[in-house]
């Protein structure tokens, strides 16, 4: 019986259960695979690139780090690399027979730009990344226990807005993007920026590029937002075409 096209799914990492769903091109033939990455707390979640990607022939995984929506654990910023590794490990296994191995792309949007950077220079299985308004240094971005309590942390586990801003500091003396991406290289690299990000200043991505090496992309959007609200159709086209370059197959 042909599969539905989509399927809940979980895996462990850290000893936690993360929840997720899987989106799965027509036709059983392996195919290459994007797994979708958001951000802090996940309010945008990239479920129109994940049918978007499905309609042109690729799959997707969209899944919750731990400690956020209703994902086991409790949230941390340091363990996210590790909750991406795990979804890697996941896709891996060969449960679904309609995923290409050889094919893994990471997409992160904000945090999750951060998390695609960090885990692309450590895994030699992700094939290629994309970012959406990445954080490419914490250190140059700051929150108040006031900021963390209205937009972070009432939709995450275990994380008080104190300690929010603890980790955040604590993010900025770790794993910094600028410093790891040029390790991705010979494998290819698009970031994507809209100019009126009210969150994260373009700098930070025209940063990154500076610091990757080929093969790399830089497209900055006259007049998106963060999450690229009113440019979403325009979003997804263009990680699509990328993605159809830079695939080997």
């Amino acid at each position: 019986m042909p599969h539905q096209g989509q399927s809940g799914i979980y895996f462990i990492s850290g000893g936690c259960r993360l929840l997720g769903t899987l989106f799965l091109a027509r036709g059983d033939e392996p195919k290459p695979t994007a797994i979708l990455l958001h951000g802090i707390p996940g309010i945008e979640k990239n479920y129109d690139l994940a049918h978007g990607l499905r309609a042109n022939g690729w799959n997707s995984l969209i899944f919750h780090y731990r400690g956020c929506w209703g994902s086991q654990g409790q949230y941390s910023f340091e363990t996210i690399p590790e909750d991406v590794i795990a979804a890697l490990d996941f896709l891996c296994v060969g449960t679904f027979p309609q995923i290409d191995t050889s094919e893994l792309y990471l997409v992160g949007h904000s945090l999750g730009g951060w998390a695609a950077v960090i885990v692309a220079a450590r895994d030699a299985r992700v094939r290629g990344i994309a970012t959406i308004a990445p954080i490419a240094d914490p250190r140059e971005l700051h929150f108040t226990e006031l900021m963390a309590l209205q937009s972070y942390t009432p939709w995450l586990s275990g994380l008080s807005p104190s300690e929010f801003v603890t980790q955040w500091h604590e993010l900025g003396k770790a794993d910094l993007p600028i410093e790891e991406v040029c390790q991705i290289s010979p494998r290819p690299v698009l970031i994507v920026h809209g100019r009126n990000d009210e969150l994260v200043p373009v700098a930070q991505s025209e940063n990154l590029f500076d610091h990757s090496l080929e093969p790399r992309e830089l497209f900055l959007h006259d007049e998106a937002n963060h999450s690229f609200v009113w440019h979403r159709q325009w979003l997804v086209a263009y990680i699509l075409d990328w993605l159809r370059k830079v695939s080997t197959k």
